[in-house]
């Protein structure tokens, strides 16, 4: 592995294409990306913690100790306005703590959104990356969020792992994530914002090829 490498810590090969996207495309970062699944990696993390930004530390940790390689991990949301952030960090979730489908997850939005109009369904998706280093004790963590609304029919189509862009309606391009290209969501995606407070990060950390450039700060 090259100093320049960096491990994305997901199963979701979605959200794979998507940091690849951001940070090759639109960041123009040369840096190798590589999966959990290149690495032959099946451990997965609980996460057992009730917020994004402590998932997203307790995977980087996790994942940078058993790779030895620099790792981004993430938690991220979606948070509506008219049910008081729900779903939140359990958005993988019903209200018993149980993982659902894709569909059951669409389903469930919707039922809870029945009758309420579309001028009241604003919501936003939020997220924490995480960034853990091998001969660093600090995890660097980032925000991002992006604002929309939560449409009043879902759009047929679903991407794998990313439930909720077939009815998260983004105003500046009017319509769902979904319908977009990968590359137009990466555009408008709460991970791509997050990434931009992280560039200085990683300006030091791999361009430099200098560690001793990541300050404790």
């Amino acid at each position: 592995m090259t100093c320049r490498t960096l491990l994305i810590a997901t199963f979701n090969p979605g959200k794979f294409r998507e940091y690849k996207i951001i940070i090759n495309q639109i960041l123009k970062l040369s840096l190798n990306l590589i999966s959990l699944k290149d690495l032959k990696i099946n451990e997965k993390v609980e996460e057992k913690e009730k917020n994004y930004k402590d998932n997203a530390i307790l995977k980087a940790k996790f994942y940078c100790k058993i790779s030895g390689l620099p790792t981004l991990a993430d938690d991220s949301g979606l948070e509506i306005d008219y049910l008081k952030g729900w779903p939140g960090v359990k958005s993988r979730r019903n209200e018993e703590g149980k993982e659902l489908s894709d569909k059951k997850l669409i389903t469930m939005v919707m039922e809870k959104l029945k009758g309420v109009p579309f001028e009241n369904r604003t919501a936003k998706y939020r997220v924490v990356v995480a960034l853990a280093f091998p001969y660093k004790k600090r995890i660097y963590t980032f925000e991002g969020k992006r604002e929309g609304i939560i449409a009043e029919k879902p759009a047929k189509k679903i991407w794998k792992g990313f439930p909720y862009d077939s009815i998260f309606y983004l105003p500046e391009k009017k319509s769902v994530f979904v319908n977009l290209t990968p590359k137009e969501k990466a555009q408008f995606s709460h991970r791509l914002e997050a990434l931009k407070k992280a560039l200085p990060l990683f300006k030091r950390a791999f361009l430099q090829n200098d560690k001793k450039n990541i300050n404790e700060k």
